[in-house]
């Protein structure tokens, strides 16, 4: 999401949420909902993540090849984590480990860094296309074009190695990781238009399906035993679907009229973005109370969430130009 959102009818929908925070009598502050805001002006971010105390995006400015920005919670502050040329994209961290992909090569490769001993190491520069990384602890995964189409690879930082996930004929993209298990968009059922989504134990070396009905499933996320995906199952709309893969049990997260999609599972937070109510907006729903609300409160467009450790980011465009904000959901009225 690298353009400007379009706005909202925002004053409608403030007007709605002030009248239900002043019925049921809870500051607006309380909740969460507006959120702080970390980026500094002009500096065009995209693609926000975080981990404990350090959240990077892509930095995009007129001129400049977009490059990585860490900013660091407890101090306040930010900085450049790849002042190099080419572009670097997509970037995702666990704990004190950054990856993204970068074309400081000619081609897309993936790259980690190392917050705490400051140390850059290239994973993967294969000369095709490796993009779109994902980390948890010592597993990185990526989708690879090495084999003439899209596959998924991973890299274990701890042995140095690189081994691939799913190599099936068919396009394998969209991987994300928690722990041992990997999850990803799988089309090998032949669906033109209808992912399905699978998922690698690495501990037991097995493959399973998560879901595969004929209409498509995509974006899957995972956290712990917990898979969450945007799902297209009704033919009319995107809703949001849960399954536990310990209970092996499957739950609506929403079904709302309108569109949701692009899901983040982290503990017991669920957060996608939400058209229901006519504009883009986050919804954060959590999965032990049952409690759901919506960041911004309706002030303008807001798109692409994380969420770890209680906290949630996203993209937001209330001041009219790209943002990123930031909602700590730890020890508030929603937890």
């Amino acid at each position: 999401m690298r353009r400007a959102f379009v706005a909202l009818p925002a004053l409608a929908i403030v007007l709605v949420v002030a009248l239900f925070l002043i019925q049921s009598g809870t500051p607006a502050e309380s909740l969460g909902i507006y959120g702080t805001r970390l980026s500094p002006a002009g500096s065009d971010p995209a693609y926000p993540v975080i981990s404990g105390q350090y959240a990077v995006w892509e930095r995009r400015q007129a001129g400049v090849d977009a490059q990585i920005w860490l900013y660091n919670l407890t101090a306040g502050s930010g900085h450049l984590l790849s002042p190099h040329p080419g572009n670097q994209f997509a970037p995702a961290i666990s704990g004190d480990r950054v990856v993204w992909q970068d074309r400081r090569n000619g081609n897309w490769d993936i790259y980690l860094y190392n917050i705490t001993t400051g140390e850059e190491t290239p994973l993967c520069t294969d000369p095709a296309k490796q993009f779109r990384p994902r980390i948890s602890g010592d597993v990185v995964v990526w989708t690879d074009y090495r084999n003439g189409n899209l596959d998924i690879y991973r890299y274990d930082i701890g042995t140095g190695t690189e081994q691939p996930v799913c190599t099936d004929a068919a396009m394998q993209l969209a991987p994300d990781v928690s722990g041992d298990r990997i999850v990803w968009e799988d089309y090998r059922e032949g669906y033109v238009n209808s992912g399905d989504i699978y998922l690698y134990n690495i501990t037991a070396q097995q493959e399973q399906v998560v879901v595969n009905l004929s209409r498509g499933q995509w974006s899957p996320s995972i956290s712990g035993d917990r898979v969450v995906w945007q799902d297209y199952r009704s033919g009319s709309s995107f809703d949001i679907y849960m399954k536990n893969l310990t209970a092996g049990s499957e739950q609506v997260i929403c079904d709302d009229p309108g569109r949701q999609w692009l899901t983040k599972v982290s503990g017991d937070l669920v957060t996608w973005v939400d058209s229901s109510g006519g504009g883009w907006t986050i919804t954060v729903f959590n999965l032990t109370s049952g409690v759901r609300h919506q960041l911004g409160a309706g002030t303008t467009d807001q798109c692409w969430s994380e969420v770890s450790d209680g906290r949630v980011i996203w993209m937001d465009y209330r001041d009219h130009q790209n943002a990123v904000y930031l909602s700590d959901q730890t020890g508030s009225d929603v937890s």
